[in-house]
């Protein structure tokens, strides 16, 4: 390389030297779907209502879901397998999981997803 010349640049790395600043982007903004005041896309609560962004099932939701699943299956057995409930049963053990287990799965599936929740009442 001669002395005072300046190395070879590569198109990208000249336009990237010679490029001006750009302003960004303005920020997107949306309602909030519990108060419907400007929010940021971005944000997971709200500062106005205080509602929340969540995603899945909440504690109680889980714990109702399971509970039904926990009737229903006991109940389903009571009517078809009666004998079952006469002397207990280890398979009514079984059959209580296995309800417990189908709601809880339920409420995974149900409440999939993204929601806004109001979670603390203030």
């Amino acid at each position: 390389m001669k002395p005072g010349s300046l190395p070879r640049l590569t198109r990208s790395a000249a336009t990237r030297l010679d490029s001006t600043p750009q302003s960004l982007p303005p920020r997107s903004m949306s309602a909030c779907p519990c108060c419907h005041q400007p929010l940021q896309n971005t944000a997971s609560v709200c500062p106005h209502c205080r509602a929340e962004k969540h995603y899945g099932p909440v504690k109680r939701e889980v714990l109702l879901s399971s509970l039904c699943g926990l009737a229903l299956v006991l109940g389903l057995t009571r009517l078809l397998f009666p004998q079952l409930f006469a002397p207990f049963s280890p398979w009514l053990i079984l059959l209580m999981l296995a309800g417990l287990a189908v709601g809880f799965i339920f409420a995974q599936f149900r409440f999939a997803g993204d929601r806004w929740l109001h979670l603390h009442k203030d």
